[in-house]
């Protein structure tokens, strides 16, 4: 490996950015010309990594042509790999540094429109045929018997997907995550998994608890999005519906007035809609509660994963899902910015 290090980093969970030439040819640590980079990480399958590189740096000078559009990067700490992609953007201006954006192999995904047809496949193997079909690695995909039997046509790889996801959760009643590891795609079932984040100042220093460092905390309480009326609609013929299913909260109704919804539903689910309607209002009956704050950062901190937390100047105390997950590391110090919601606020 060629490198702009002067020696071997000495403490092994340091953050660490290697460039990958399209064409295999060479691979760099630019470790040291990093100024800050960041990754994002929510519901959507794609990851984008953002990075600053400073040109001009006197001690570790990069080369005009070391980086090149459709490079590959991964960034790693310690034995941990954390991202793998390509980068598909650069910005220059002046002198200021260079700042990249990268994202993961799933990009593809969204960047083509085909035609596709599946005659009465398992969602499991029509998923399998487009990610096959882009050449996408596949880590595990669960069995999901749901047929489809569905022409797509001028559609993207990433839509015809999602629409496949969507129709399984609606079948058969659970949530999946989907998320790149190690340049392999995963689809699991979301699962209850609770998360407790530390961090560590120094490899001497014991890790402490994530939530003793809480900084810039906002609770947000809403009605705006609660429903206490659901009726489920099935469509009989072009212009004709019938309401198969009610379920509503007398009390939430009488507090806030009538807010009700309307789902419509495929007639071949027309037998589920009682139990559909209670789950909804389950969901939509209720205050929302979002919340934002800034922690010390923990790698393993990803949408889809709960999160015990209490804070007691915004009155924030309860477990509640992560929505979104934005980390920022500068100078090798780590920060993530999260948005949380209560567990029934997420489909």
């Amino acid at each position: 490996m060629v490198s702009f290090c002067e020696g071997e980093l000495v403490m092994s969970n340091l953050f660490k950015l290697v460039l990958i030439k399209n064409d295999q040819s060479a691979q760099y640590d630019i470790t040291p010309v990093i100024g800050s980079l960041s990754w994002d990480n929510d519901f959507t399958l794609t990851t984008a990594l953002e990075f600053d590189v400073a040109v001009s740096d006197a001690r570790f000078p990069i080369p005009e042509s070391i980086m090149a559009l459709g490079d590959m990067v991964v960034l790693t700490k310690g034995s941990d790999e954390i991202f793998r992609g390509v980068i598909v953007n650069e910005s220059r201006k002046g002198r200021s540094p260079r700042s990249y954006v990268a994202y993961d192999f799933s990009w593809l995904l969204n960047q083509s429109k085909i035609v596709i047809q599946f005659n009465n496949i398992s969602a499991t193997q029509a998923i399998t045929q487009v990610l096959e079909k882009f050449g996408l690695e596949i880590g595990s995909i669960p069995s999901m018997p749901t047929l489809i039997d569905k022409v797509y046509i001028q559609e993207t790889p990433g839509k015809i997907i999602q629409d496949i996801i969507d129709l399984v959760e609606k079948r058969e009643g659970y949530t999946l995550n989907g998320e790149m590891r190690e340049g392999k795609i995963y689809l699991e079932k979301r699962k209850d998994l609770v998360i407790k984040g530390s961090f560590q100042l120094a490899e001497n220093i014991a890790p402490e608890d994530v939530t003793a460092a809480v900084s810039e905390p906002n609770r947000t309480l809403s009605i705006e999005e609660m429903r206490n009326s659901i009726k489920i609609m099935v469509e009989e013929e072009e212009t004709q519906y019938e309401i198969t299913a009610e379920a509503k909260d007398d009390e939430l109704i009488g507090q806030y007035g009538l807010l009700e919804e309307v789902i419509k539903i495929d007639a071949e689910d027309a037998a589920k809609s009682r139990q559909a309607a209670k789950i909804i209002l389950a969901r939509l009956g209720r205050v929302h509660e979002t919340i934002n704050l800034k922690l010390p950062g923990d790698i393993r901190f990803r949408a889809g994963y709960l999160f015990d937390i209490k804070e007691p100047v915004t009155g924030i105390n309860g477990r509640f899902i992560i929505v979104s997950a934005k980390h920022k590391v500068e100078r090798q110090v780590h920060t993530m910015d999260l948005e949380l919601s209560l567990p029934g606020d997420v489909v």
